[in-house]
């Protein structure tokens, strides 16, 4: 298995027991390096300009209300890290979409997935009209949301994530916050 895949693999459900509740400061930090390693190997969407002298299209840095609103940016991040731009290739050729399914003309890629649990899919975009904070405090509301079970057991499911109800919340200090939940 590439280095690649065994990134992708750390994204996958993992049983509460497999999780070392004692000692989650190393368990989320390789989680957040093998994190790292997976968003530098998604390859950029073509043209754009370098980040440091590119420039904002829109004075407002919180003016999005609703994601139509929001803009896609010129900037394009800066390279990986040479230890990390290697796995660019893997992704091969972006998936060929129409207008109508990438109204942003945002790249996607799909790669094969070498665990016998299907394909990966991955895009990368930078996006102007909706702050760090705003957009964290959205993210942050999406865990929640998806445990909202609306009828019976995995009803309630938002974007393949059948959770039924949180079982734990850990605080790893310095690091971050586990949460646990059960999957149907």
């Amino acid at each position: 298995m590439s280095k690649l895949h065994e990134a992708l693999s750390t994204l996958r459900p993992k049983g509460f027991d497999d999780i070392p509740v004692d000692d989650l400061n190393v368990f989320l930090t390789d989680i957040f390096s093998q994190a790292e390693l997976i968003a530098n190997s998604v390859p950029p969407p073509p043209g754009g300009s370098d980040f440091k002298s590119s420039h904002r299209s829109r004075s407002d840095v919180n003016g999005a209300f609703s994601a139509s609103e929001v803009t896609v940016s010129s900037a394009r991040r800066p390279p990986p890290a040479p230890e990390h731009a290697e796995f660019q290739k893997a992704w091969g050729q972006p998936l060929k979409l129409s207008a109508k399914d990438s109204a942003l003309g945002i790249s996607v890629f799909k790669m094969a997935g070498h665990d016998r649990h299907g394909a990966w899919f991955a895009r990368t975009s930078v996006h102007e009209g909706l702050g760090f904070e705003k957009w964290k405090k959205a993210m942050m509301r999406e865990f929640p949301e998806s445990l909202a079970v609306q009828g019976g057991p995995g009803e309630g499911n938002i974007r393949g994530i059948g959770g039924d109800r949180r079982l734990e919340s850990k605080v790893a200090g310095g690091v971050g916050k586990l949460e646990g939940m059960s999957i149907v």
